[in-house]
């Protein structure tokens, strides 16, 4: 039997759980977010999940990503949003890519590229109304309406943006955003033309942000609860205790002896860090579970290691065991509290070395 690895236990019956509420709020096409390797999660086993639930169209950042889905996946759509770069058309229409548009430059290559092959399908459109990060600003949106009759040669167009801020739901800036929308709308208002503006927070929001095409990322994996009270925690992060020890009191613990004992206390090492994802702001102020029994962590968090105190538990643990550093003690969107960061910076940076495990 196998201690020595940090594993990352994702649980797919939540995940359907998470989807499911989307498909309740949003009756539109759902494209599943599975860019960074699915939020850390899987990509490929991640997406084999999904498509088993009904799911065809799939969102990643570069077409690397959109290279390893495609070689263990076929027949679903695969949008890629960082676009078209130099010399890549060959590729995208080789693979079925779509590549998401967000200069006018791109436009003009991949329009022409389709053109000249023939075969005018599906367009995707990026405009920018008010993150100034990707996507069409506004003389860009112009230049292609100037040309829209090429946008009519295409079976299908989808234009999109994307919020600033749907994760406050009280910002009158999504209000902003979603009223510069509905005039690029009204410019493009042809039959073969759709719109999407809501990823995870914007699906909940309302219908009024969830257009022909929603784009959930970590709303599906269980990070920003509190979107929605039905949502589920889907990971669980845990690590096996290695090494057994006793502190006493005055002794130090850890890199620059950044902790110093009180009292005599036991402590245990597991083996995961900050090259784990572990953030080393979480030093001295953060805590794992034995069982639901609450233990601190103690010292400087070390590249691949961390020092429990187990005093509360020295009698029933034994090396082996494990101890969930997240998951139904302490979910996700509570360990990135605890750690001043994101879910999205948590999940996606647990590193490869802990296995994914996944549950049904």
């Amino acid at each position: 039997m196998q201690y020595s690895h940090s594993k990352l236990i994702i649980n797919l019956k939540n995940i359907k759980n998470n989807l499911n509420i989307i498909k309740k709020f949003s009756k539109n096409t759902i494209c599943p977010v599975i860019k960074a390797n699915a939020y850390g999660l899987g990509d490929v086993e991640i997406a084999k999940f999904l498509i088993k639930n009904k799911c065809k169209d799939f969102w990643v950042a570069n077409i690397s990503e959109a290279l390893k889905i495609n070689k263990n996946i076929s027949n679903i759509n695969i949008y890629v949003a960082n676009g078209l770069n130099k010399n890549e058309e060959k590729i995208f229409f080789q693979n079925k890519f779509i590549p998401v548009l967000n200069t006018y430059e791109q436009f003009q290559k991949w329009t022409n590229y389709l053109i000249q092959k023939k075969l005018p399908n599906k367009l995707v459109i990026q405009v920018d109304t008010g993150m100034c990060r990707s996507g069409m600003q506004h003389e860009d949106i112009l230049k292609i309406y100037n040309e829209r009759s090429i946008i009519k040669k295409f079976k299908e167009v989808i234009i999109l943006t994307h919020l600033a801020s749907a994760d406050e739901k009280n910002s009158q800036y999504n209000v902003v955003q979603k009223n510069r929308f509905l005039k690029i709308q009204s410019m493009f208002n042809y039959p073969n033309c759709k719109f999407s503006l809501a990823a995870s927070g914007g699906i909940f929001l309302g219908k009024d942000y969830h257009f022909d095409m929603v784009r959930p990322g970590i709303a599906l994996y269980g990070g920003k609860l509190f979107f929605n009270k039905q949502l589920k925690n889907v990971v669980s992060l845990v690590s096996p205790i290695i090494q057994i020890n006793r502190l006493k009191k005055g002794e130090t613990a850890g890199y620059n002896q950044s902790y110093k004992a009180k009292r005599n206390i036991v402590t245990a090492t597991i083996p995961l860090g900050y090259a784990d994802g572990v953030k080393i702001k979480i030093s001295n102020i953060g805590y794992v579970f034995y069982k639901d029994i609450k233990l601190p962590m103690i010292g400087r968090i070390s590249m691949d290691l961390m020092i429990v105190d187990v005093t509360k538990v020295k009698n029933k643990i034994k090396i082996g065991d494990h101890l969930e550093v997240f998951g139904k003690n302490l979910n996700l969107d509570g360990f990135a509290r605890v750690s001043q960061t994101s879910p999205y910076d948590i999940i996606t940076s647990v590193s490869e070395r802990c296995e994914r495990v996944y549950l049904n």
